[in-house]
């Protein structure tokens, strides 16, 4: 409580353009009492603490900090409510929530940025205003979590909206390596760092694979997407080489989705039904996930669990794909085929 008096009695001081000397004479006392007080040696007279407040328009809870604590509690108990909406899907009920904080505590970071990461999800094109007014004020954060949120949801959202070049500009800014925690950790905490760093980056490649195959100005062929995608596929079974996919069976099921396309290009259609047939067990074992403790060497220990899991939709991830598969005209070219009526009935059992 003390270091909390000492920080804010100097930052009030500061900001009002007020020496030390000003104070002391209003209250009566020495400079170095003053000056005590701000280095945290000390604290004054319970008595003064009402005169203080008041010389600085401001409360004493304030001046001890009580109001700090208070908000830290709300802003906790703020995250906790809007992850267990954004673990079922709620975007919208979480906007809502934002909402709510927003009018109560308007310049926390901590609500500005899940508002911005909502707004984004909800509806970009139509909240891109806002999406970009907040995150141009999370960019001057002192934290370096909500800065660099702030420069891809800048990008995205231009990109989005078509402003390619504005797009460039800050996902440029986003440092290709701004891990350094690699190289300054030791013992048991550079272990973890480095476990979920291998559990991370096969996402990661995932999410570069999908934007890669899916440019057509890339040019590949159908056999030569199929190749980069059983790529990454296999990369994810080197990494959790003991089938512990855990919460990654999303990513794995989606990667048997895109292979499958490229066989029914390929005119693989066997292939194809084996590959649809492996995204259901993965969106099976998905739809089972509730926590892991990994076993694998790459990633031993790492412990994951649904509570950590954000949704964009409360409609499950079998009913996306098979709208999809509704939609695509690749796979309507075999839907009349009987085994793509049992697929569709799997993916329909997990709806």
């Amino acid at each position: 409580m003390e270091l909390n008096f000492s920080q804010t009695i100097k930052a009030l001081r500061k900001e009002r353009g007020i020496t030390q000397e000003e104070l002391a004479n209003h209250l009566g006392i020495s400079v170095q009492s003053v000056s005590k007080w701000e280095r945290g040696d000390g604290m004054p007279d319970i008595s003064l603490l009402p005169h203080i407040a008041a010389f600085y328009d401001t409360t004493v809870d304030y001046l001890l900090g009580c109001d700090a604590v208070r908000t830290e509690k709300a802003i906790q108990t703020f995250k906790e409510q809007a992850q267990a909406l954004i673990n079922k899907g709620k975007r919208r009920e979480s906007l809502e929530l934002c909402r709510q904080y927003q009018q109560r505590y308007p310049h926390n970071e901590t609500v500005l940025s899940r508002l911005m990461h909502d707004l984004f999800i909800v509806d970009r094109i139509n909240s891109s205003e806002e999406i970009i007014a907040i995150a141009s004020k999370l960019l001057e954060s002192k934290n370096p979590e909500f800065h660099f949120d702030a420069l891809q949801i800048l990008a995205m959202t231009h990109a989005a909206i078509g402003n390619d070049q504005l797009a460039i500009d800050y996902a440029r800014q986003v440092p290709t390596n701004k891990d350094m925690l690699r190289l300054v950790l030791k013992g048991d905490e550079l272990a973890e760092h480095c476990k979920w760093y291998f559990w991370k980056v096969c996402d990661e490649l995932y999410v570069t694979e999908s934007r890669l195959t899916t440019c057509p100005e890339a040019g590949y062929t159908p056999k030569e997407r199929h190749a980069i995608r059983k790529a990454i596929y296999d990369i994810f079974h080197i990494a959790f080489s003991d089938g512990d996919f855990g919460f990654w069976e999303n990513r794995l099921a989606s990667a048997c989705r895109g292979l499958a396309l490229c066989s029914v290009e390929m005119g693989e259609i066997d292939q194809a039904f084996a590959e649809l047939n492996k995204m259901c067990e993965h969106l099976e074992n998905y739809a089972n996930f509730s926590s892991i403790d990994h076993t694998s060497p790459m990633v031993k220990g790492l412990h994951y669990e649904d509570a950590q899991v954000g949704r964009s939709s409360e409609q499950s991830l079998a009913c996306t794909y098979l709208a999809h598969m509704d939609a695509n005209p690749i796979f309507k070219s075999i839907a009349d085929d009987a085994r793509m009526t049992s697929v569709k009935q799997r993916l329909q059992a997990l709806g």
